[in-house]
Protein backbone atom coordinates (compact mmCIF):
# COMPACT_ATOMS: atom_id res chain seq x y z
CA UNK A 1 0.00 0.00 0.00
CA UNK A 2 2.63 1.90 0.70
CA UNK A 3 4.12 1.80 -2.72
CA UNK A 4 0.68 2.47 -4.28
CA UNK A 5 0.18 5.84 -2.21
CA UNK A 6 4.24 7.01 -3.55
CA UNK A 7 3.09 6.19 -7.01
CA UNK A 8 0.22 7.77 -6.60
CA UNK A 9 1.97 10.82 -5.32
CA UNK A 10 4.75 11.11 -7.51
CA UNK A 11 1.98 11.10 -10.96
CA UNK A 12 0.10 13.42 -9.29
CA UNK A 13 2.58 15.44 -8.74
CA UNK A 14 3.85 15.33 -12.05
CA UNK A 15 0.58 16.14 -13.62
CA UNK A 16 -0.17 19.31 -11.49
CA UNK A 17 3.83 20.28 -13.00
CA UNK A 18 2.54 20.09 -16.57
CA UNK A 19 -0.35 21.80 -16.27
CA UNK A 20 1.13 24.65 -14.13
CA UNK A 21 2.88 26.16 -16.93
CA UNK A 22 1.22 29.24 -18.84
CA UNK A 23 1.24 28.38 -22.38
CA UNK A 24 3.37 30.58 -24.41
CA UNK A 25 1.70 33.21 -26.79
CA UNK A 26 1.28 32.08 -30.14
CA UNK A 27 2.49 35.04 -32.05
CA UNK A 28 5.65 35.40 -30.14
CA UNK A 29 6.54 32.92 -31.82
CA UNK A 30 6.70 34.14 -35.71
CA UNK A 31 7.68 37.45 -34.48
CA UNK A 32 11.07 36.47 -32.37
CA UNK A 33 11.75 34.52 -35.49
CA UNK A 34 11.16 37.62 -37.73
CA UNK A 35 13.10 39.58 -35.52
CA UNK A 36 16.09 37.62 -35.75
CA UNK A 37 15.85 36.97 -39.13
CA UNK A 38 15.86 40.74 -39.77
CA UNK A 39 18.89 41.02 -37.22
CA UNK A 40 20.69 38.34 -39.51
CA UNK A 41 19.85 40.07 -42.64
CA UNK A 42 21.41 43.43 -41.22
CA UNK A 43 24.76 41.61 -39.60
CA UNK A 44 25.03 40.11 -43.31
CA UNK A 45 24.51 43.37 -45.20
CA UNK A 46 27.03 45.14 -42.34
CA UNK A 47 29.62 42.44 -43.72
CA UNK A 48 28.86 42.42 -46.87
CA UNK A 49 28.10 46.08 -48.06
CA UNK A 50 27.36 44.71 -51.73
CA UNK A 51 24.83 42.33 -50.53
CA UNK A 52 22.31 44.37 -50.88
CA UNK A 53 23.43 46.08 -54.54
CA UNK A 54 21.51 44.81 -57.29
CA UNK A 55 23.43 42.99 -60.10
CA UNK A 56 24.29 44.43 -63.85
CA UNK A 57 23.35 42.56 -66.67
CA UNK A 58 25.85 40.99 -69.01
CA UNK A 59 26.02 40.42 -72.80
CA UNK A 60 27.11 37.56 -74.00
CA UNK A 61 28.19 34.05 -72.73
CA UNK A 62 27.68 33.24 -68.90
CA UNK A 63 30.94 33.32 -66.92
CA UNK A 64 32.07 36.49 -67.08
CA UNK A 65 35.58 37.45 -65.12
CA UNK A 66 34.24 40.09 -62.99
CA UNK A 67 30.58 40.56 -61.75
CA UNK A 68 29.38 44.07 -61.46
CA UNK A 69 26.87 45.09 -58.77
CA UNK A 70 25.04 48.72 -58.35
CA UNK A 71 22.99 50.76 -56.00
CA UNK A 72 21.84 54.42 -56.89
CA UNK A 73 21.78 56.25 -53.68
CA UNK A 74 18.13 57.08 -54.26
CA UNK A 75 15.70 57.24 -56.98
CA UNK A 76 16.52 58.88 -60.39
CA UNK A 77 14.80 62.10 -60.69
CA UNK A 78 14.79 64.46 -63.78
CA UNK A 79 16.64 67.42 -63.11
CA UNK A 80 18.39 65.71 -60.21
CA UNK A 81 21.87 64.39 -60.27
CA UNK A 82 22.01 60.72 -58.06
CA UNK A 83 24.92 59.20 -57.23
CA UNK A 84 25.49 55.32 -58.66
CA UNK A 85 28.11 53.28 -57.13
CA UNK A 86 28.92 50.33 -58.40
CA UNK A 87 31.14 47.81 -57.34
CA UNK A 88 33.45 45.27 -59.86
CA UNK A 89 34.27 42.07 -58.36
CA UNK A 90 36.79 39.57 -59.86
CA UNK A 91 36.72 36.55 -60.29
CA UNK A 92 39.99 34.00 -60.12
CA UNK A 93 42.39 34.64 -62.75
CA UNK A 94 41.71 38.11 -62.73
CA UNK A 95 45.35 40.68 -62.27
CA UNK A 96 44.01 43.68 -63.18
CA UNK A 97 40.81 45.30 -64.38
CA UNK A 98 39.77 49.04 -66.58
CA UNK A 99 36.47 49.98 -66.40
CA UNK A 100 34.47 52.86 -68.64
CA UNK A 101 30.96 54.22 -67.61
CA UNK A 102 29.01 55.38 -70.59
CA UNK A 103 25.59 57.24 -70.56
CA UNK A 104 22.78 57.46 -73.18
CA UNK A 105 20.90 60.33 -74.62
CA UNK A 106 18.54 61.89 -71.94
CA UNK A 107 21.17 60.82 -69.66
CA UNK A 108 24.62 63.15 -68.31
CA UNK A 109 26.91 61.26 -66.25
CA UNK A 110 30.06 63.40 -64.04
CA UNK A 111 32.57 62.42 -62.50
CA UNK A 112 35.72 59.93 -63.00
CA UNK A 113 33.97 58.11 -66.27
CA UNK A 114 37.03 55.07 -66.08
CA UNK A 115 38.80 53.49 -63.28
CA UNK A 116 42.00 51.02 -63.07
CA UNK A 117 42.34 48.54 -60.65
CA UNK A 118 45.37 46.58 -60.74
CA UNK A 119 46.63 43.56 -58.61
CA UNK A 120 42.99 42.48 -57.81
CA UNK A 121 42.04 39.83 -55.60
CA UNK A 122 39.48 37.68 -56.31
CA UNK A 123 36.06 37.83 -54.70
CA UNK A 124 37.03 41.35 -53.37
CA UNK A 125 34.71 44.45 -54.56
CA UNK A 126 36.39 47.28 -55.78
CA UNK A 127 34.16 50.54 -56.25
CA UNK A 128 33.35 53.02 -58.09
CA UNK A 129 30.62 55.88 -57.97
CA UNK A 130 29.31 58.56 -60.48
CA UNK A 131 26.56 60.69 -60.67
CA UNK A 132 23.50 60.30 -62.97
CA UNK A 133 21.34 63.20 -64.33
CA UNK A 134 18.95 62.49 -66.30
CA UNK A 135 16.71 65.29 -68.34
CA UNK A 136 13.32 63.30 -69.01
CA UNK A 137 11.04 60.57 -67.96
CA UNK A 138 12.07 56.87 -69.01
CA UNK A 139 13.83 53.89 -68.92
CA UNK A 140 17.35 54.35 -69.72
CA UNK A 141 20.91 52.61 -68.88
CA UNK A 142 24.13 53.20 -67.72
CA UNK A 143 26.69 51.04 -70.04
CA UNK A 144 29.62 49.54 -68.23
CA UNK A 145 32.38 48.16 -70.15
CA UNK A 146 34.98 45.85 -68.34
CA UNK A 147 38.45 45.02 -69.34
CA UNK A 148 40.31 42.41 -67.22
CA UNK A 149 43.61 41.24 -67.62
CA UNK A 150 44.40 37.51 -67.38
CA UNK A 151 48.01 36.72 -67.83
CA UNK A 152 48.73 37.78 -70.85
CA UNK A 153 45.20 38.25 -72.55
CA UNK A 154 42.38 40.96 -72.11
CA UNK A 155 38.42 39.68 -72.54
CA UNK A 156 36.45 42.68 -72.33
CA UNK A 157 32.60 42.53 -71.39
CA UNK A 158 29.86 44.47 -72.14
CA UNK A 159 27.06 45.20 -68.63
CA UNK A 160 23.84 47.51 -68.63
CA UNK A 161 22.67 48.95 -65.79
CA UNK A 162 18.69 49.84 -65.99
CA UNK A 163 16.61 52.14 -64.22
CA UNK A 164 13.58 54.29 -64.78
CA UNK A 165 12.59 57.93 -64.32
CA UNK A 166 9.50 58.85 -63.29
CA UNK A 167 6.07 57.27 -63.62
CA UNK A 168 6.94 55.24 -66.56
CA UNK A 169 3.83 53.21 -68.31
CA UNK A 170 4.29 49.36 -69.70
CA UNK A 171 3.96 51.37 -73.45
CA UNK A 172 6.44 53.63 -72.44
CA UNK A 173 9.15 51.24 -71.20
CA UNK A 174 10.07 50.82 -74.89
CA UNK A 175 12.57 53.23 -75.82
CA UNK A 176 12.07 55.33 -79.48
CA UNK A 177 14.71 54.46 -82.58
CA UNK A 178 17.48 56.53 -82.47
CA UNK A 179 16.71 59.13 -85.50
CA UNK A 180 18.80 60.67 -88.26
CA UNK A 181 19.52 64.54 -88.61
CA UNK A 182 16.35 64.07 -91.15
CA UNK A 183 14.43 62.75 -88.04
CA UNK A 184 13.81 59.59 -89.62
CA UNK A 185 14.32 56.11 -87.75
CA UNK A 186 18.03 54.41 -88.01
CA UNK A 187 17.09 50.81 -88.56
CA UNK A 188 20.52 48.89 -87.46
CA UNK A 189 21.84 46.74 -90.21
CA UNK A 190 23.05 43.37 -89.93
CA UNK A 191 26.47 42.26 -89.41
CA UNK A 192 28.26 40.86 -91.60
CA UNK A 193 31.66 38.86 -91.74
CA UNK A 194 34.35 38.99 -94.51
CA UNK A 195 37.48 37.51 -94.84
CA UNK A 196 40.34 38.74 -96.64
CA UNK A 197 42.83 36.12 -98.32
CA UNK A 198 46.05 37.54 -100.03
Amino acid sequence: MNRLTLCLSIVCFALTACGSEPEPDATAAPQAAAAKAAKAAAAAAAADPIARMAKAVGNGKPGAAVVIRYEFASRPAVGTPTQLQIAFVPNAGVDAMDVFVNGMDGVTLAGPLSASFSEVEAGKPYLHSVSVLPDRTGVFYVTVVATTQIGNSSLSRTFSIPFAVGNVLPAQQKTAPQTDAAGEAIQPAKGQETTKSG
